[in-house]
């Protein structure tokens, strides 16, 4: 089968550790398909590359390549509502967009086409679909469907979805969100990328890193993720002072960065717990097995944030956590449910409620049985349902429906 992959981002070198959409094409090339990645170009990468066996193809939108401003970092939404001229910029983005898949439609001849998120990747495979006649296949990430529904323009996630033969959703929220805004095509909910669980695994060691934080013995929990407002490590730490109490020598690691650190660390000096709270920074991928192996526990507090927007997705974070074979504590939202089973391989909590989170990692923390029994539950669960081997079988058997019910209707 010949797989084109349409997306915004792909990892920028060779030599950069390949990020989920890395890894999860490159799982398709090992069970023996041929993929073609497109991708947006930004500066000081080459537009065509090939990594493991696939060829990487980058679009450029603006000139000098510099200014290019809407994929990348913090991704096209937060990218388009934070710079004017990533906002300005995404029109160009679309139409250049289009131009490239066709283009790239002509050079590879694909079986099947696969955009990642409904918009804009959607609408440009949508477009040229009408003269090529390629099965097209498109995933819901969330983001995209929030945007649409806050914004009060369903059509920018919707229409694309009109033309697809074959729409998945990485959540049960996801799909619910869809359906409220019209997307009226039958949804498959598949969590798309997956866990590298050779990668992420219980022997890795975290020894060396706790010399490095200072920590012995001490409780460590561990949070990981752009430091935004819908990720909700706000309420993390203010469940600090009363895990502290339970707790005292316990120490909140918090990883990545992002616009509300500023506002998380006037609230860790506000409650004096800032000698408890951590500021990883970015973390390089190299180094986050041993993050998530020095952890005593993990913790997402994600929230349904101002703008009305969630985790669409279960959390990658998660799934290479409990790989690692931490126990987790998650807030009870968005696509969150759809991994961590509560009591069964986690712990979930409500949304903006430091006191529940603060009981349930103290309840891990004082627990063994218990903290080991979620591990292994959730390291069982990734294996089985979460590994990239698993994933990339599921969406290919999905290709493999699509392709064979086009050749019954000819």
């Amino acid at each position: 089968m010949r797989i084109l992959f349409v997306s915004s981002t792909f990892p920028e070198t060779p030599e950069e550790s390949l990020d989920w959409i890395g890894e999860f094409t490159k799982t398709i090339v090992e069970k023996g398909h041929k993929v073609m990645v497109l991708a947006s170009h930004t500066a000081g990468t080459q537009k065509e590359q090939v990594f493991n066996k696939m060829k990487i193809k980058r679009f450029q939108y603006f000139w000098p390549s510099s200014l290019q401003k809407v994929a990348y970092g913090e991704g096209i939404a937060e990218n388009t509502k934070k710079s004017l001229l990533a906002k300005t910029q995404l029109l160009l983005y679309v139409i250049s967009n289009t131009f490239a898949v066709r283009k790239a439609v002509k050079e590879f001849k694909p079986d099947i086409v696969q955009a990642l998120w409904s918009f804009p990747q959607g609408w440009a495979a949508a477009l040229i679909k009408k003269e090529f006649g390629f099965p097209l296949a498109i995933h819901l990430f969330g983001a995209e469907v929030y945007l649409a529904k806050n914004y009060g323009m369903p059509s920018l996630a919707r229409w694309p979805t009109k033309h697809a033969e074959l729409v998945t959703a990485n959540s049960q929220a996801t799909k619910e969100a869809a359906l409220e805004i019209g997307i009226k095509k039958s949804m498959k909910i598949l969590f798309y990328g997956g866990i590298d669980t050779k990668k992420f695994n219980p022997k890795n060691s975290g020894k060396k890193l706790r010399k490095e934080l200072g920590l012995e013995k001490e409780p460590m929990i561990f949070a990981l993720g752009r430091i935004v407002e819908r990720k909700g490590f706000i309420y993390l730490v203010r469940a600090m002072p009363l895990i502290l109490k339970k707790f005292p020598k316990a120490k909140l690691v918090i990883g990545s960065t992002g616009p509300e650190k500023e506002k998380i660390e006037k609230e860790a000096n506000k409650l004096k717990v800032e000698k408890s709270v951590i500021f990883a920074g970015r973390i390089p991928n190299n180094s986050l097995t041993e993050y998530y192996a020095a952890c005593s526990v993990f913790c997402l507090p994600a929230i349904v944030d101002s703008r009305g927007e969630t985790e669409g997705g279960q959390g990658v974070v998660i799934g290479e956590a409990m790989a690692t074979g931490k126990p987790v504590v998650a807030s009870d939202i968005g696509g969150i449910p759809d991994a961590v089973k509560h009591n069964l391989n986690g712990l979930l909590v409500e949304q903006k409620n430091p006191k529940q989170l603060a009981n349930a990692i103290c309840k891990i923390l004082s627990d063994k049985k218990l903290s080991e029994r979620l591990s292994k539950a959730g390291r069982n669960f990734d294996e089985k349902e979460l590994s990239y081997e698993t994933l990339a079988g599921k969406f290919i058997a999905e290709y493999e429906k699509v392709l064979s019910a086009g050749k019954e209707s000819k």
